[in-house]
């Protein structure tokens, strides 16, 4: 009996030893064992884009400055009708060109007149006709010297203003292009003075006063050329089918300096963009885009409809990068849409459908720069090299190394290596 009791002492003490031993082992193994977060390959579908902002502009427009030397006789369209290409839109005051195509038509018939006389060698008053012809050139200089004059201050006052910031660059610029009509008359009256002068001093020589007739009337027929398109051009028409936007015009007044007629072609609406070079150089006609208006929640579909052939210098506060001019023609415009709001694009650069994917965090890149990724095979880390493809804002393709369905670790630390023992999501 007392033999039993002890066998069943030692065995249990044997117990308790085996226990004691397995506690301690079973410890120190699960120091070594990492804790791990694993996913499933799956199919997932990737997409690449890139994000721009611009403004909405129309599919066309037109400008027409008004000249405020026309008085406004006639408006034939207002602010916000309908216009098609080739509609009156106003008819300009054209007494002031047609007193001047008058006086042009006679001036042209009294040269063919001269013309005739010369080569006929009838007109024995030629030298008079010559003095007169002088007196009359030196008053035109001298018109045309204080229209010069006149103008060159106005125009002095008016760049002040535009320095100011009161003028816009295109009403400077019409002055300007006001002044040098006028500085062009006054070269082409020193002309005439000039070869009045000498036809005077060589009014014998029968073959020079042909010469000089023929190109006086030639200069008579250019300024009636130009007298009669002015007068055409004073009944403005649209260039474009539209809407017009805006109109200064008023029934019998003068416009002021700066007025103008604005027409918009508004059956597309575009959005401008620029676009960095690293990302131009992906972009293709016809790409889609989502846009979305700053202030509506609507999103619109839209397509890269021109790619600007050459690239610029855009060059801010912070620096300067090349950059491409891009349009995008909107799909599905509505009353929402407005000429000059600002918007985003989401232009799609590439995309996969249903491709071997796996989160960026979970790449690692060796010192060679090979790019692998940890897989746990029965808990045990296994390194696989693989080959990347596209990559979206999260993702990115595998293209080979590791398969749909295996299990990869999505948060590898740098001290993970392989053959180490894991257990994922917090168990074996």
């Amino acid at each position: 009996m007392k033999k039993r009791k002890k066998l069943i002492i030692v065995i249990v003490l044997v117990i308790l030893a085996v226990a004691v031993a397995g506690i301690k082992y079973a410890g120190t193994m699960k120091d070594k064992i990492k804790a791990v977060k694993a996913e499933t390959v799956t199919g997932k579908s990737l997409v690449k884009s890139i994000t721009v902002s611009g403004v909405i502009e129309p599919n066309d427009s037109q400008e027409i400055f008004l000249s405020p030397a026309q008085k406004v006789l006639q408006v034939y369209k207002n602010e916000n009708q309908e216009v098609v290409k080739g509609d009156k839109l106003i008819k300009l005051d054209t007494t002031d060109l047609e007193y001047s195509l008058r006086k042009g038509r006679i001036s042209l018939e009294l040269s063919q007149k001269e013309l005739e006389r010369i080569q006929n060698n009838e007109n024995s008053n030629t030298k008079v006709t010559l003095e007169n012809a002088i007196t009359q050139a030196e008053i035109n200089l001298g018109s045309a010297k204080l229209k010069h004059e006149e103008m060159a201050r106005k125009y002095e006052r008016n760049e002040k203003l535009y320095e100011s910031g009161f003028i816009s660059k295109e009403e400077l610029s019409e002055l300007n292009m006001a002044l040098k009509d006028l500085e062009n008359n006054v070269e082409n009256s020193k002309i005439v003075l000039q070869n009045s002068r000498v036809a005077l001093e060589d009014f014998l020589d029968n073959e020079n006063d042909i010469f000089r007739q023929t190109k006086q009337i030639e200069m008579a027929k250019t300024d009636l050329e130009n007298l009669n398109k002015n007068i055409a051009d004073s009944t403005v028409k649209s260039n474009i089918s539209g809407i017009i936007v805006k109109s200064d015009a008023q029934f019998d007044k003068f416009p002021n300096q700066g007025d103008k007629i604005v027409i918009n072609d508004l059956s597309q609406y575009k959005l401008n963009v620029k676009v960095g070079q690293y990302d131009a150089v992906h972009l293709r006609k016809n790409q889609t885009a989502t846009i979305k208006i700053k202030g509506l929640d609507k999103e619109y579909k839209g397509k890269i409809s021109k790619i600007a052939q050459t690239a610029v210098l855009d060059i801010t506060n912070t620096g300067s990068e090349t950059k491409i001019d891009v349009e995008i023609t909107l799909d599905n415009p509505d009353e929402n849409i407005k000429v000059g709001y600002e918007a985003d694009a989401d232009i799609i650069l590439d995309e996969r459908q249903n491709t071997t994917a796996v989160g960026f965090e979970s790449i690692m890149t060796d010192e060679e720069g090979k790019r692998y990724i940890f897989v746990a095979e029965d808990n045990i880390v296994k390194k696989r090299y693989i080959q990347t493809g596209l990559e979206s804002d999260f993702d990115i393709e595998i293209v080979s190394g590791i398969k749909t369905g295996e299990t990869y670790i999505t948060n590898p630390t740098p001290e993970l290596k392989e053959g180490d023992v894991v257990y994922v999501n917090g168990g074996m």
